[in-house]
Protein backbone atom coordinates (compact mmCIF):
# COMPACT_ATOMS: atom_id res chain seq x y z
CA UNK A 1 0.00 0.00 0.00
CA UNK A 2 3.03 2.43 0.76
CA UNK A 3 3.96 1.83 -2.72
CA UNK A 4 0.49 3.11 -4.29
CA UNK A 5 0.34 5.77 -2.03
CA UNK A 6 4.31 7.28 -2.94
CA UNK A 7 3.05 6.76 -6.69
CA UNK A 8 -0.20 8.14 -6.38
CA UNK A 9 1.59 11.09 -4.61
CA UNK A 10 3.79 11.41 -7.37
CA UNK A 11 1.03 11.09 -10.25
CA UNK A 12 -0.38 14.37 -8.89
CA UNK A 13 2.92 16.05 -9.03
CA UNK A 14 3.07 14.87 -12.79
CA UNK A 15 1.77 17.96 -15.01
CA UNK A 16 -0.46 16.38 -17.79
CA UNK A 17 0.74 17.54 -21.28
CA UNK A 18 -2.41 16.87 -23.02
CA UNK A 19 -4.34 19.67 -21.66
CA UNK A 20 -6.55 20.24 -24.82
CA UNK A 21 -10.06 19.42 -24.85
CA UNK A 22 -10.90 15.89 -25.87
CA UNK A 23 -8.30 14.62 -24.69
CA UNK A 24 -7.82 11.73 -22.32
CA UNK A 25 -8.66 11.47 -18.84
CA UNK A 26 -4.83 11.91 -17.07
CA UNK A 27 -3.77 9.18 -14.93
CA UNK A 28 -3.40 11.21 -11.78
CA UNK A 29 -6.99 12.38 -12.20
CA UNK A 30 -7.76 8.34 -13.07
CA UNK A 31 -5.77 7.47 -9.98
CA UNK A 32 -7.10 9.86 -7.38
CA UNK A 33 -10.52 9.20 -8.22
CA UNK A 34 -9.60 5.28 -7.88
CA UNK A 35 -7.46 5.89 -4.58
CA UNK A 36 -10.42 4.82 -2.16
CA UNK A 37 -11.29 1.71 -3.45
CA UNK A 38 -7.81 0.46 -2.71
CA UNK A 39 -9.19 -1.66 0.59
CA UNK A 40 -12.36 -3.26 -1.59
CA UNK A 41 -10.19 -4.08 -4.34
CA UNK A 42 -7.75 -5.86 -2.72
CA UNK A 43 -9.81 -7.18 -0.09
CA UNK A 44 -13.41 -7.01 -0.88
CA UNK A 45 -16.35 -6.14 1.58
CA UNK A 46 -18.59 -3.36 0.57
CA UNK A 47 -17.08 -0.01 -1.12
CA UNK A 48 -17.18 3.05 0.31
CA UNK A 49 -19.35 5.85 -0.64
CA UNK A 50 -15.77 8.18 -1.61
CA UNK A 51 -14.77 5.17 -3.73
CA UNK A 52 -18.04 4.59 -5.34
CA UNK A 53 -17.90 8.15 -6.31
CA UNK A 54 -14.99 7.96 -8.25
CA UNK A 55 -15.67 5.19 -9.91
CA UNK A 56 -18.98 7.54 -11.28
CA UNK A 57 -16.53 10.17 -11.80
CA UNK A 58 -14.24 7.70 -13.92
CA UNK A 59 -17.59 6.37 -15.61
CA UNK A 60 -17.68 10.03 -16.66
CA UNK A 61 -14.78 10.56 -17.82
CA UNK A 62 -14.81 7.67 -20.28
CA UNK A 63 -16.83 9.28 -23.26
CA UNK A 64 -14.88 7.35 -25.91
CA UNK A 65 -13.37 4.43 -26.74
CA UNK A 66 -9.49 6.04 -26.28
CA UNK A 67 -11.00 7.52 -23.06
CA UNK A 68 -11.72 4.18 -21.70
CA UNK A 69 -8.29 2.56 -23.29
CA UNK A 70 -6.38 5.38 -21.11
CA UNK A 71 -8.19 4.73 -18.12
CA UNK A 72 -7.40 1.37 -18.50
CA UNK A 73 -4.07 1.36 -18.64
CA UNK A 74 -3.86 4.60 -15.99
CA UNK A 75 -5.87 1.71 -13.82
CA UNK A 76 -3.10 -0.83 -15.14
CA UNK A 77 -0.04 0.78 -14.09
CA UNK A 78 -1.71 1.84 -10.67
CA UNK A 79 -2.57 -1.88 -10.03
CA UNK A 80 1.08 -3.22 -10.41
CA UNK A 81 2.58 -0.53 -7.67
CA UNK A 82 -0.68 -1.18 -5.74
CA UNK A 83 0.30 -5.34 -5.38
CA UNK A 84 -2.44 -7.74 -3.86
CA UNK A 85 -4.95 -6.21 -6.66
CA UNK A 86 -8.19 -8.92 -6.95
CA UNK A 87 -9.48 -8.77 -10.63
CA UNK A 88 -12.45 -9.85 -10.49
CA UNK A 89 -13.38 -7.60 -7.34
CA UNK A 90 -12.32 -4.36 -10.39
CA UNK A 91 -14.31 -5.93 -12.44
CA UNK A 92 -17.67 -5.81 -10.13
CA UNK A 93 -17.08 -2.59 -8.31
CA UNK A 94 -19.31 -0.41 -11.10
CA UNK A 95 -22.26 -2.71 -10.27
CA UNK A 96 -21.43 -2.80 -6.68
CA UNK A 97 -21.81 0.92 -6.82
CA UNK A 98 -25.00 0.67 -8.70
CA UNK A 99 -22.84 2.24 -12.27
CA UNK A 100 -24.16 0.93 -15.56
CA UNK A 101 -20.50 0.51 -16.50
CA UNK A 102 -18.39 -2.37 -17.49
CA UNK A 103 -14.86 -2.47 -16.38
CA UNK A 104 -12.70 -5.22 -16.88
CA UNK A 105 -10.88 -7.41 -14.86
CA UNK A 106 -7.78 -5.36 -15.48
CA UNK A 107 -4.40 -6.75 -13.99
CA UNK A 108 -0.77 -6.34 -14.94
CA UNK A 109 -1.92 -8.65 -18.16
CA UNK A 110 -4.72 -7.11 -19.55
CA UNK A 111 -5.07 -5.68 -22.95
CA UNK A 112 -5.97 -1.98 -22.65
CA UNK A 113 -6.58 -1.81 -26.39
CA UNK A 114 -9.40 -4.90 -26.31
CA UNK A 115 -11.80 -2.62 -24.63
CA UNK A 116 -15.24 -1.90 -26.24
CA UNK A 117 -17.51 0.93 -25.71
CA UNK A 118 -20.04 -0.92 -24.09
Amino acid sequence: MARFLVFLALALVIISKKGALGAPPSCPTVTTQLAPCLSYIQGGGDPSVPCCTGINNIYELAKTKEDRVAICNCLKNAFIHAGNVNPTLVAELPKKCGISFNMPPIDKNYDCNTISMY
